[in-house]
């Protein structure tokens, strides 16, 4: 398929000559990268010549490289015909979106737009105004009613130009007859999750009343109600399978991670996207010597310390379990996924019998029960570290070890849980009892007052939902739990 503007067919034919010349990931002369090139896309910046003389533009170029994506191009057509037809479509519709100058499968797979040079990234959903929400629910209302179903519709995918949103990036979007109710929903949701995820609950409910308005609703606040529910729940499904598909990067090899094996690692070793290739020969070599130089950091367990590196030393496993150090790299990452603090991780690698180190970045902050029993610990960082503990139970995160000496207490505010023996990815919403076990083993941890304790609650029971518990049948369960764990003498364990 190929299209052009008016007066464009020239440039067209030259770019296409030029990236079929192109060694990537260098750039045709007479355009930069926009954003650093990988192996699928590359977008580009250069100018063309048009009948109304030079102007910006930004090429899409798509190369596919894998086989799954060549059977698609042969199939569907290209990525960049796809995208340009949706952009033809809602600029006819009158929804702001960059305008499309060209876009052709046959030579290469490219799409090339005008440059907005007065484009803007969105302010955070935290700290939009009503005026923003109602811009962008405006926008969104329009495109609906074209018939765009987005499916990858997140804050990157926005865009200001000149103080008003604009969508940019239609990749993954299609368009076809208006929206019905279902059809509608399924969008609110995805852009619950991608836009307010973060944000209270009366904020998304005005968010959805001002979308209502921009319909045309003749009750928006009505109507919103009536949604708010069903929106709420597919956000609630989006975001569990965003999360699950996040998750799952960490066990296969791809862009992001890369799995090795050799005769001295037979289990294999994986590595995040960003380090080196001398990352593998120190996978070799920590785990079958510990470092000399190494500065042990607990008494009892094999943590040591080389330069800004922690390595943790595992013991083997029965047959067929997965090693632990690979498990704590996957869960690592499966924590940083869904917003909690972690110790960034560099490398896990295991012997055939499962035995292995785990190495993680080294974050200079004491832990939290160095800090009680240096008197470093106030009742506002206690409720602070309640909201941490609440979130990360929203996030469907437990820990059976949840306790003191486990969590850091970071110079930034957060707490970072560098102890991921007993972390626990849920598949669904964390039951109350299973929060309550969890409290009580960070509980009968603090060695402090049961007045000072209690703080740790507070800030856990303040995060909007609240849990469907009083407040003080929750105290009195995990105070239960609790007194049953730290026994007779009362002390912290």
């Amino acid at each position: 398929m190929r299209w052009c503007a008016p007066g464009f067919d020239e440039a067209l034919r030259g770019l296409t000559g030029a990236l079929l010349e192109t060694i990537w990931p260098g750039p045709p002369p007479g355009y930069a990268h926009v954003t650093p090139p990988r192996p699928m896309r590359t977008v580009l910046r250069g100018t063309w010549r048009g009948p109304h003389g030079v102007c910006d533009v930004v090429v899409k170029w798509q190369r596919p490289d894998r086989l799954p994506d060549r059977v698609s191009r042969r199939v569907r057509g290209g990525k960049g015909p796809r995208e340009g037809e949706v952009l033809r479509a809602l600029a006819e519709a009158g929804v702001p979106v960059p305008r499309p100058l060209a876009y052709e499968d046959e030579r290469c797979d490219v799409l090339v737009t005008l440059h907005e040079a007065d484009l803007a990234p969105m302010p955070p959903a935290e700290a939009a105004t009503p005026s923003d929400i109602e811009a962008v629910a405006t926008l969104l209302a329009r495109a609906h009613a074209a018939g765009l179903r987005h499916r990858d519709l997140h804050a990157k995918n926005l865009a200001l130009c000149a103080g008003w949103p604009m969508l940019v990036d239609l990749g993954g979007a299609r368009v076809g007859d208006p929206l019905d109710e279902d059809g509608r929903c399924r969008e609110l949701a995805r852009l619950v999750h991608g836009l307010l995820g973060d944000t209270r609950r009366t904020q998304r409910l005005r968010a959805l009343i001002a979308y209502e308005a921009a319909r045309g609703h003749e009750t928006p606040r009505a109507g919103a109600r009536a949604v708010a529910n069903r929106v709420e729940a597919l956000a609630r499904h989006v975001r569990r399978r965003y999360r699950r598909g996040r998750d799952r990067r960490a066990r296969r090899t791809g862009k992001h991670f890369e799995q090795l094996r050799s005769d001295a690692v037979p289990r294999g070793a994986r590595f995040r996207d960003t380090t080196d290739d001398t990352w593998w020969a120190r996978a070799e070599a920590w785990l079958w010597h510990r470092p000399e130089d190494a500065t042990p950091l607990k008494t009892g367990a094999d943590v040591l310390r080389t330069d800004d590196v922690v390595l943790k030393y595992h013991g083997p496993v029965a047959p067929g379990r997965l090693p632990r150090p690979l498990r704590a790299f996957r869960c690592a990452f499966a924590l940083m996924n869904r917003g909690i603090a972690v110790p960034l991780p560099h490398l896990a690698a295991a012997k055939d019998d499962g035995s292995g180190v785990y190495a993680a970045a080294y974050v200079d902050a004491p832990d939290l029960h160095t800090c009680v029993a240096a008197g470093d610990v106030d009742a506002g960082l206690l409720r602070r570290l309640g909201r941490a503990l609440r979130l990360m139970h929203d996030a469907e995160v437990t820990h059976r070890d949840l306790k003191a000496p486990n969590l850091l207490v970071a110079p930034d505010g957060t707490f970072p849980v560098v102890d991921l023996e007993g972390v626990r990815i849920r598949r669904g919403p964390v039951r109350l009892a299973r929060r309550a076990r969890d409290l009580m083993r960070l509980d009968a941890s603090l060695d402090l007052p049961e007045a000072v304790r209690r703080e740790v609650l507070v800030g856990y029971y303040d995060v909007l939902p609240r849990p469907r518990v009083a407040y003080d049948a929750f105290v009195a369960r995990v105070a239960a739990l609790t007194a049953k764990k730290r026994g007779p003498s009362g002390q912290a364990r």
